[in-house]
């Protein structure tokens, strides 16, 4: 049997990465989600949906749904180890973005291109304030945090939304793919004699949270992880703190980093449970309209 850290690691293939290794990419976007045509038949209205922040796929035509694994298991008609076995030895065609907000797919040798940043402005594309309204983000909120990236890769043009972290670097993000540049870090929003502070795992987290409150400012010192894995970088700051209001994933990476925090000693309010428990985050909670 595999270790779960194993199968863990490999459910995190991407499901967009994989289907581009074999050819199939997506004709349109649909809210936050790709739509394919499917690569399991042939249909005349495209009905296959991923999920890239999510990582997972629903074929509506067949109802067939999950994660990397599933996937291959369907496509292939292979056992779990089977899946495991294929996706252990898969190399995606990059580790950076490969499509442009158009959805156009990057050269199959556009492997180690370097991609250059050449304009980084105020958040005013149409295109792009369209995906964050499609994600329940308002024009205002968006533009007082989230800023516009033009960058090149080879002979390609590419743009994007970004979040900047403490270090410079950003968080990056359009319709097709989700990635980050050097260097990684959290982002601090201090407010001043604070004596609570909020942790989101994700800026789409954050800035959904100030749509759903009415608020354009947070009201406690608030930290964005930008990846639970940079959760360390903020356990020491706890002790300056009375309270952390957690907003995570309720998944088990966000459980996690739960406990990290739980396990300082600090008062945790967890607004996963409180606001969204039927959803994996706060932005599919507000996306989906039933609160």
């Amino acid at each position: 049997m595999l270790p779960q850290e194993q199968i863990e690691s490999i459910k995190r293939v991407s499901i967009v990465s994989y289907l581009l290794s074999l050819g199939v990419k997506p004709v349109k976007y649909s809210g936050v989600q790709l739509v394919y045509f499917s690569p399991k038949h042939t249909e005349n209205t495209p009905s296959f949906f991923v999920h890239p922040d999510k990582n997972v796929f629903h074929d509506y035509t067949t109802d067939e749904r999950g994660d990397i694994i599933r996937l291959v298991c369907y496509l292939t008609g292979c056992t779990f180890l089977k899946a495991v076995e294929i996706l252990q030895t898969f190399e995606p065609i990059s580790q950076t973005p490969t499509l442009s907000f158009s959805g156009q797919k990057a050269e199959p040798n556009d492997k180690g291109v370097k991609w250059i940043i050449t304009d980084i402005k105020p958040l005013a594309n149409k295109s792009l304030l369209e995906y964050v309204h499609e994600r329940c983000i308002s024009t205002t909120v968006a533009k007082k945090y989230l800023k516009e990236i033009h960058y090149k890769r080879g002979n390609k043009r590419m743009f994007a939304i970004a979040f900047e972290n403490d270090k410079g670097g950003f968080e990056i993000r359009n319709p097709y793919w989700k990635s980050s540049t050097s260097p990684k870090c959290v982002t601090t929003l201090p407010v001043a004699n604070s004596s609570i502070i909020n942790l989101f795992e994700g800026f789409f987290d954050f800035l959904s949270s100030c749509c759903y409150f009415g608020i354009t400012e947070p009201r406690n010192s608030t930290v964005i992880l930008n990846s639970t894995s940079n959760i360390n970088h903020v356990l020491d700051s706890l002790k300056n703190y009375k309270q952390a209001n957690i907003y995570f994933d309720n998944d088990d990476a966000g459980r996690r980093a739960k406990q990290m925090v739980v396990d300082t000693g600090i008062k945790v309010f967890d607004g996963g449970k409180k606001y969204y428990p039927n959803h994996n985050d706060f932005n599919s909670f507000l996306t989906d309209g039933r609160y």
